[in-house]
């Protein structure tokens, strides 16, 4: 479930034939305004980064890149709505990973194929997923929370932000690694999963870890565990899974992972343009302050490197959907 830098592995000579082919097609781009479409609503990870990435872009192409929220279906709605586009480079979308990979799996009537009806551009960032509960949920740790499921067999209820998201896998992995059978719950978003658990509706959540640092700060719900391999440095007094002293865990490390994409036959030069002018905006200093804000760390790639990406994601959901633990719809 882990996204490290063997997913990175840039393939044959593709990058040198897009930077040659480039300048001479994609040279007048943008000289109009560039719609950035967003695939969650308002107030999660993906709206932030998107914000963030247009603002930059703004700057370093000298045009207006305006954002737009188009939520539903665990991003496959807007995904969908990128396949339809023009691939003239004035709009494009960033997202989560689930629309470019995993939703080709667990969607049964998904209208695009991500491995084909898309144009990779680049990976942005990764974050870890964090397990919280709500500040009156029965339990504090992961120990507990594994032991309350085990007594609590299909009634622990764990929202995520949308079926077939990085979340949900983790929680699907977590509970079939330990043996637990756990109920998730999925949203449309983290924006109306985060009132839910704030207010006690929902014991449970497993999400990026973005909009909940600041609640787990303020003790307004309970950090129990996030999925890296390391703790976030926002939330040092939060453990990760595998320091959490679970057997089976003992290694545990999965992120969540943003990305932008286009639609199907882009031209080359301007995927080239706008993934060189994202990485060269993710090695400032100032993008790794303004993603570290909201505990996202920046990761530069090549649009061969996001389609490899894209496969490994489809690849890790199948043996769970082969296990029954992730149900297509």
């Amino acid at each position: 479930m882990n996204l490290n830098r063997r997913h990175f592995v840039v393939l044959g000579g593709a990058t040198s034939l897009l930077a040659a082919t480039g300048i001479s097609f994609g040279a007048e781009w943008p000289s109009k305004p560039v719609t950035v479409i967003s695939a969650y609503p308002p107030g999660g990870s993906a709206d932030a980064v998107t914000r963030f990435l247009a603002e930059a872009l703004s700057k370093i192409l000298k045009q207006d890149f305006v954002t737009e929220n188009v939520a539903g279906a665990a991003g496959s709605l807007a995904a969908g709505q990128i396949a339809r586009a023009a691939p003239d480079g004035y709009t494009f979308l960033v997202t989560g990973s689930a629309p470019l990979g995993v939703n080709k799996i667990v969607q049964k009537n998904l209208a695009y194929d991500p491995l084909v009806d898309l144009t990779p551009i680049s990976i942005l960032g990764e974050t870890p997923i964090i397990l919280t509960g709500s500040k009156n949920a029965p339990v504090s740790t992961l120990k507990e929370f594994i032991e309350y499921a085990r007594k609590n067999p299909g009634k622990v209820n764990v929202g995520n932000p949308g079926a077939g998201t990085k979340a949900h896998l983790v929680a699907a992995s977590l509970g079939n690694i330990v043996g637990v059978e756990l109920n998730h719950i999925p949203y449309k978003g983290t924006g109306p999963l985060m009132p839910d658990l704030l207010g006690g509706h929902l014991d449970f959540a497993c999400d990026t870890s973005t909009s909940y640092i600041p609640h787990v700060r303020d003790g307004s719900i309970k950090g129990i565990a996030v999925s890296s391999a390391k703790r976030m440095e926002k939330l040092p007094e939060t453990p990760t899974i595998a320091e959490s002293g679970v057997e089976g865990l003992e290694n545990y490390n999965a992120t969540g992972w943003f990305a932008a994409a286009g639609p199907k036959g882009m031209d080359p030069a301007i995927v080239e343009k706008l993934s060189t002018s994202i990485n060269d905006w993710l090695k400032t200093p100032e993008a790794r302050e303004k993603l570290d804000s909201i505990g996202m760390t920046p990761v530069a790639g090549t649009p061969e490197q996001l389609f490899k990406a894209m496969q490994v994601e489809i690849d890790e959901v199948i043996p769970l959907v082969e296990a029954g633990l992730v149900n297509p719809t």
